[in-house]
Order: C-alpha cells, then sequence, then structure tokens
C-alpha cells in the first residue's frame, strides 16, 4: 500500500440518491475549474504514432462496455433505451442504480426514501437487457437487505424465471457508510467497518450461491489512489482492501472498484484516462495479496467525475477509458449513467452548452434537447466498438504527444483498427504513422466523430501512413493488410444509418418537389463539418438531387448518407437507397467534412 500517496486524496462526493419527482431522473452534482480556450493562433501540429501489431496487450473482453440504468428513469423500459444501447455495442447493464442498490426491495419494488419509477422493476428491466442483447449485472441489497432477501432475488431471477442473471454486487459503495467519515450510502449493520462486511459478505455469498451455484459474485473494494483507499480506520488494523480481502480471500468471484478521478479542468480530466493502468495494476495486487483465484475486475460506475458531463471532452474521456481498460485485462467497465438528468447549464472550451447531465441519453428535461437524443459521451462509447469486439487483440500503439493518443485492435480477421484521440480543443493533428508486425495497404476507411457532431460518419480520407484529426475529434482508421481481400472493419457509408432523427429547423415546403437547408456543424483551422436536411414538400418523392456551388477554396473530404460528385466548383449529392423515399413533408440529412472555410451556400433540390 502507499499510504503517503493515497491518503492525501480527497474523497469523491457525487451523491447518486436524490428525491425526485415523477418521471426525473438523478443528477451528478461536483464541481469544476474550466480550462479557458486560448488566443493564440491555432495550429496543425505534427504527431508520430507507432502501432506494433505483434505485441498483444489483452483480448478485448465480451462484457467490457457496459452503461447503469436506475429505477427513477422512468423510460428505462421504453424501447429507445435498448434500442440506442444495442447500437452502442453495450453489453453489460447494471441496477438499480448506484446507491439506490442499497435501499431497493425487489420483491415489493420499492426504495424507502427514493423514488421508484413506474415500470422500472426487475422484469421490465430483465425485458430491457434482453432486449438489448447485453447480460445483467445486479446489486443484492446489502445496506438495508438480507442474505435471504439476496438469496430470494438469485431464485426467482434464475429458477422461477429462468433469467440467467449471472454475475451480482453485494452492495454499491458501502465504504461510504460513515466508518470512515462520509456517510452516503446506506447501511443499518451495526458493524460498518470492513471486517463486518466481509463477514456479511460470505454470509451473502452461502446463501445466494445456494441457490444457484453457478452465479458469480462481486465484492466492492475502493479505488486504488483514491478517498478512503489507504486509511486505517477506528478499531481496524488495515484498510478497506486489506481488511475486507483477508477475510473474503477466494470467495469473490470479481472486485469491484468505482472511477471518478475528477480533474481541475477539462485537460486535466483528459489526462486521467492512461493512469488507470497503474491502478488497475494496483486493484489486481491488492486482490492477489489474499485470492489465488484471479478474480476478475469490474469497473461497475466511471465517468470523468467533473464538468463538462455531456458534451465532447466525456466523449474522449470514455473511449479512452473503455479501451486502457480492455488494455490491462479489465472485464467490464460500466458508464455512469445512461439518464441522469439535467444539472446546472454551461458551455464547455470549445462554446458548446453542456447540460450537466452525466448521462449518454438526454432525458428531455431542464432544457436538454429531445428526450432520447444521444449526447456526444453516447458516440464516444459507441467508437469503441468501430475499435474492437469480443475476441479481438488490443495491441501496442504509442503517440508522441500526449495530446493525441491512439489505441489499436487486431481483429479476429486480421484487419487492424486504429483509433486516433484528439484532446486538443483547438488545434488539429496531422498524423504520421508507421506498423510494426503489419504491412497494410495503402487506402482505409475511416471513422469518424467530430466535435458537436451528430453521430459517428464513415468515409475515406488520407492513408494508412497519414491522417488529419480535427480539434478535439476521434477518428478510427481501419486497415486492412496489404493484398488481402478482406473488406475493412466499418460498414460502408451506404449501409450506415442516418446520422440524426431531428426534425428540420424549418417547417417543410407547403409546394415544391423538395427544399434543401444547410448548417455548419463545426468547424476548425481549414476545415469544417456541414450537414444538409432534405425535405419533400406536399407530395411524396423518390429519389432527390441537391446542387450548390462551393465557395472559394472549399474541398469536400468525407461526405456520408449520399452519393457525391463533384463538377468544377459545383458540387452534387444523390440519395442513396434507403434515404431515397420520403413521404410528404418527411425530410432526411446527409453530412460531410470539407476543406476550407464555412459559407452558408444556397442549395437546390430536384426529385424525378
Amino acid at each position: 500500500m502507499h499510504p503517503d500517496v493515497r491518503a492525501s486524496a480527497p474523497p469523491r462526493r457525487q451523491r447518486w440518491r436524490a428525491g425526485l419527482a415523477a418521471g426525473a431522473v438523478g443528477v451528478l452534482a461536483a464541481g469544476s475549474v474550466w480550462l479557458t480556450v486560448g488566443t493564440a493562433s491555432a495550429a496543425t501540429n505534427t504527431v508520430t504514432v507507432s502501432v506494433n501489431a505483434g505485441q498483444s496487450l489483452a483480448t478485448f473482453g465480451s462484457g467490457l462496455v457496459g452503461a447503469n440504468v436506475a429505477i427513477w428513469d422512468g423510460m428505462l423500459a421504453d424501447p429507445q433505451t435498448s434500442t440506442l444501447l444495442k447500437n452502442a455495442a453495450v453489453s453489460f447493464v447494471r441496477y438499480p442504480g448506484g446507491s439506490y442498490g442499497d435501499i431497493y426491495h425487489w420483491q415489493t419494488n420499492t426504495a424507502p426514501g427514493g423514488y421508484v419509477a413506474p415500470n422500472t422493476d426487475f422484469d421490465h428491466y430483465m425485458s430491457m437487457v434482453k432486449s438489448t442483447g447485453a447480460q445483467p449485472i445486479v446489486i443484492a441489497n446489502y445496506g438495508s437487505g438480507t442474505p435471504q432477501e439476496a438469496a430470494d432475488w438469485v431464485r426467482y431471477a434464475n429458477v422461477t424465471k429462468g433469467y440467467g442473471v449471472k454475475y451480482w454486487e453485494i452492495g454499491n459503495e458501502v465504504y461510504g457508510n460513515g466508518h470512515y467519515g462520509a456517510n452516503w450510502e446506506t447501511d443499518n449493520h451495526a458493524d460498518k467497518s470492513p471486517r463486518g462486511y466481509a463477514t456479511n459478505f460470505l454470509q451473502y455469498v452461502s446463501a445466494m450461491k445456494a441457490v444457484d451455484p453457478t452465479i458469480k459474485i462481486g465484492v466492492v473494494l475502493t479505488t486504488p489512489g483514491y478517498w478512503p483507499d489507504g486509511i486505517v480506520g477506528s478499531g481496524d488494523s488495515a484498510d478497506w482492501n486489506d481488511t475486507v480481502m483477508s477475510v473474503v480471500k477466494n470467495s469473490a468471484d470479481f472486485g469491484i472498484f468505482h472511477y471518478y478521478p475528477g480533474g481541475t479542468s477539462e485537460a486535466d480530466q483528459l489526462t486521467k484516462p492512461p493512469t488507470l493502468a497503474s491502478t488497475v495494476s494496483q486493484f489486481k495486487a491488492d486482490m492477489a495479496r489474499y485470492a489465488t483465484n484471479n478474480p476478475g475486475v469490474f469497473i461497475t460506475e466511471t465517468n470523468s467525475g467533473a464538468p463538462p458531463s455531456d458534451t465532447q471532452m466525456q466523449a474522449l474521456w470514455a473511449a479512452d477509458t473503455y479501451l486502457t481498460a480492455a488494455e490491462n485485462g479489465v472485464t467490464n467497465v460500466d458508464w455512469w449513467n445512461v439518464r441522469n438528468g439535467a444539472g446546472t447549464t454551461s458551455t464547455d472550451v470549445t462554446g458548446a452548452t453542456d447540460y450537466g447531465d452525466g448521462g449518454i441519453i438526454s432525458s428531455g428535461s431542464g432544457g436538454e434537447p429531445p428526450a432520447g437524443t444521444p449526447f456526444a459521451t453516447y458516440y464516444g462509447i459507441q467508437m469503441v466498438s468501430r475499435v474492437a469486439g469480443p475476441g479481438d487483440t488490443m495491441v501496442r500503439a504509442t503517440s508522441s504527444d500526449a495530446k493525441l493518443t491512439v489505441h489499436a485492435a487486431k481483429r479476429a480477421n486480421g484487419n487492424l483498427d486504429v483509433l486516433l484521440l484528439n484532446k486538443d480543443p483547438n488545434n488539429s493533428y496531422q498524423v504520421n504513422l508507421s506498423y510494426t508486425g503489419y504491412s497494410p495497404a495503402s487506402s482505409v476507411t475511416v471513422d469518424s466523430f467530430a466535435n458537436r457532431g451528430t453521430g459517428i460518419v464513415t468515409g475515406t480520407q488520407g492513408t494508412a501512413n497519414s491522417q488529419t484529426v480535427p480539434p478535439y475529434s476521434l477518428v478510427t482508421v481501419h486497415l486492412r493488410a496489404g493484398g488481402s481481400s478482406q473488406p475493412p472493419s466499418s460498414p460502408a457509408p451506404s449501409s450506415l444509418p442516418p446520422s440524426s432523427s431531428r426534425p428540420p429547423s424549418s417547417p417543410p415546403p407547403p409546394t415544391g418537389a423538395c427544399t434543401a437547408s444547410y448548417r455548419t456543424v463545426n468547424s476548425w483551422p481549414g476545415g469544417f463539418q456541414g450537414e444538409v436536411t432534405v425535405t419533400a414538400g406536399t407530395s411524396a418523392i423518390n429519389g432527390w438531387t441537391t446542387t450548390w456551388p462551393l465557395a472559394g477554396d472549399q474541398t469536400i473530404g468525407q461526405l456520408w448518407n449520399g452519393t457525391l460528385t463533384t463538377s468544377g466548383s459545383t458540387a452534387t449529392v444523390r440519395n442513396v437507397s434507403w434515404n431515397a423515399s420520403l413521404g410528404a413533408r418527411a425530410s432526411t440529412t446527409f453530412g460531410f467534412t470539407a476543406n476550407g472555410s464555412p459559407t452558408t451556400p444556397a442549395i437546390a433540390c430536384t426529385s424525378p
């Protein structure tokens, strides 16, 4: 242990248990200092990235990408929830919602002192999880429950209903029960010490596995380097992790910690994901001192821990954290939260509106976008599946500049995917890539998510050895071996769904075949991202064509949801197969990235 480091770490003060009105969701409350955008001239920096495809780090697990849901979320069982989670390749869904796990009684579907929304009981949760194609992970009530209540839950889930719930936690953040001074977690036990928790944990294990011996049960531990790790409480002889593990030993199938590292600015927060490697290493060592059964590592709650809570910084942070965890052999990481609810509205370093929401999907509260709208964080998590999937191998990749982070995975089909994360809100990066143990074809397919983007876009840009990454963006380069006929890992643009289902910004036209309107989604030095909304008139159309003049030095790089041709300074975009037919007054969108300075062109729209 390292008490000299850990004892000085401040306690994490997030509170997930708030009294809530019907239809509301929990709110993350935390303070932060924002980084101010500099006034220096923007630039394109050059960085060198090296990928060693022959140096394996770990296998990407089938349950790595997870998220939390909560019984206060009135849209938990809404079909959009499972659809969005499935599209983000979420493979674990945790229930019933952080500290609510220590007040929730599954048999009566009640949480004394908290709010339970309609249709959030265990059966509705399981229906949503099954629709998602994910695995459930359930918090057994330690704080106000009993081993018998937990055993009855296992019996109902796996014997009566046949749900096959494999993973169970005993309590949430039990160390926050007042034993170390801070008291946010319900714990009605007389003995709130780590030894008391460990002794009771063994009783839970015995009762629950007597019902179903195949289940896996996790023990709650503290995060190495963060409060209260390293603190020896009154009457104890060691800190929480040492005391608990000395009693539990091989009775735990996996260990649990939560990761909210915080930070004094956006830039500071983005330095934290790479440090997760040392945190995981120390956590494994804490367990290995007493356990010989190689218990798995579950991070069942995470986000950066400080505002901005739902803009591009969190997208970058999420992708970096999940993939760092994968590289270090973590079994499961669960984002807090699917829906969390609006907090204090502010702006991030790029001027984007942040709603103070720790969720990945809008609840539609507090001036947020319409319910069901994905936040930037959602796309950061979704990008993880564009880099690696179950059974793929994370490989060594390094960058010459810490602001341009890189992760890489060797796919089971022999392809190689490389994620480039630009953590600089002001400057682009010209990335020069080299490879060891892999000879890629020059042509590549690229997935990108730009700051203030409305979805991940797929196209072709750059080569295997050269990529330009705009400020505050995520770019995944899909490579195949030279001479290989294997298609790239990511789907072609024409097979992707629309990047947004937003209604048009203005009412549809009363007459005419179709109209088109333009908006600039994002811009950076030397480039921008645009979006065009095509709207049918008073009659349905089957096929559409838009044209507009390119101004000055504008050239279009990649385009999605349409087919591009250019002639001189005129750009023409036609529909693809899936968005050709539009009903009366219906709309679709296509988007693109371009070199040059953004303008607001007049776009002509015609239909055969």
